[in-house]
């Protein structure tokens, strides 16, 4: 049949794969012998898990749809540009906020918040570990590895931030042909008992020259506790981006995370959730904009690991042009969860001819009396809706952005900070400024 691969060319490929991998593994663990914070337990550790996984093999399932070819056979530098203040401000959100800024990965706390708040904020030890995957993949250890100092951020018990936490990441690229810089970025939160807290994630660039981010934010939320989560990534269209953020949360809390994906040539983001408590409320929802040649791809994991918890999950993609969207979601129900109630869903509005999704959502349930669901849709835009607006005298171009933005509000729109709101309209209408 056209288009299989006979015996020999699946080994040929399979061998060429593996080759690949071997050369980028060395490529990484020199970057690992140069990473900061030496003689690190938490770095070491996760760098053994990371030859023992390895990069993903030919035609692996999980990274069937994702290419890394120009990852494999990129040579990857730390990235070491300092940011001025005024280039700063020209990239942080105007929210009145707790900023945290990282620089190529790099705590700065010359363009930080003095004044903290309720949080305590400090580096990890050299020798301490930080909680073990939830969902384990090879980037997750890779960014865990090379990450400098992670950033252990502390909100006791009792304790309300009237104020959101802003987590700022500035990667830059380098001019230089030869080497493409790299970013880790690595946060550990611990929200105690009782308290509350809303976190904001924000990706930037500081120039248009590629470069690889790899960022990774593990929550763990304590009993009766209430957790707001937003990312925003905006990175320039030449930048690679793999994130897995993961959250342990107890019982009676309420808990919501929601990303907003507007940028990167390629782009991986992973949440991981685990419901350790009963009688918790969790929110996991993603927005994914791809354009050009871009491929976004979007993964969820939820553990419900206890008895009377709700989940939904809402992950939208509105793909343009040629661009490629992935998004696999998993739920699993354990045996003593009941009255688990689990709902998730994909939908996708293709707008290019070109355009294409590849979706998989699943379901593992080892309970009774549970009521779980998933489902997936994929359309273009009604020409029907089309045809009613443009009778009532809007042009074709303004029609069009209408509905888009209307598929989008669903998750815009709950967003709770007029000044995030502000800055992910204003992205989602640039990008579709050509459309």
């Amino acid at each position: 049949m056209a288009g299989l691969l006979t015996n020999s060319e699946r080994a040929e490929k399979r061998a060429q794969v593996v080759a690949l991998n071997e050369q980028a593994m060395a490529r990484f663990a020199a970057l690992f012998e140069k990473r900061l914070g030496e003689n690190s337990l938490h770095a070491k550790t996760h760098w053994e898990i990371a030859q023992k996984v390895g990069l993903p093999a030919f035609r692996h399932e999980d990274w069937h749809y994702t290419p890394l070819d120009n990852v494999l056979k990129t040579e990857y530098r730390f990235g070491e540009q300092d940011v001025a203040d005024q280039a700063c401000e020209a990239l942080a959100l105007p929210i009145d906020a707790y900023r945290i800024v990282l620089i190529n990965g790099r705590y700065s706390s010359a363009l930080s918040s003095i004044d903290m708040g309720p949080f305590k904020v400090a580096l990890l030890d050299n020798q301490d570990l930080l909680p073990d995957a939830i969902n384990s993949e090879i980037f997750l250890h890779l960014t865990e590895s090379l990450a400098g100092q992670p950033l252990v951020i502390h909100l006791a018990a009792n304790q309300i931030a009237e104020k959101p936490l802003y987590l700022l990441n500035i990667s830059s690229g380098s001019s230089n042909d030869q080497n493409v810089n790299t970013s880790q970025y690595r946060y550990h939160i611990t929200l105690d008992a009782n308290s509350k807290a809303q976190v904001i994630e924000h990706f930037v660039s500081l120039n248009d020259y590629g470069h690889m981010t790899g960022s990774r934010l593990t929550v763990e939320v304590g009993d009766n506790a209430q957790f707001s989560h937003f990312k925003l990534n905006t990175e320039n269209n030449q930048a690679q981006h793999f994130a897995h953020n993961d959250i342990v949360v107890g019982r009676d809390s309420q808990v919501k995370s929601t990303s907003f994906l507007l940028g990167s040539l390629l782009s991986r983001n992973h949440t991981s959730a685990r419901l350790d408590g009963e009688n918790t409320e969790l929110e996991l929802n993603s927005l994914l904009l791809p354009k050009g040649n871009e491929i976004a791809d979007t993964r969820s994991y939820l553990e419900h690991n206890a008895g009377h918890c709700n989940s939904r999950q809402l992950h939208k993609v509105i793909a343009m042009d040629n661009s490629k969207a992935v998004f696999n979601g998993m739920i699993k129900v354990a045996p003593n969860a009941l009255k688990t109630d689990g709902q998730m869903s994909n939908n996708t509005l293709l707008l290019g001819e070109k355009a294409e999704i590849d979706t998989k959502p699943q379901l593992e349930i080892y309970a009774d009396d549970v009521k779980c669901g998933h489902g997936a849709t994929v359309g273009r835009i009604d020409d029907e809706q089309l045809f009613y607006l443009r009778s009532r005298g809007i042009d074709g171009k303004a029609a069009k952005h209408m509905i888009i933005i209307a598929f989008a509000a669903e998750l815009t729109e709950s967003i709770d900070s007029e000044e995030l709101k502000n800055a992910v309209m204003a992205n989602i209408r640039q990008r579709l400024a050509e459309v």
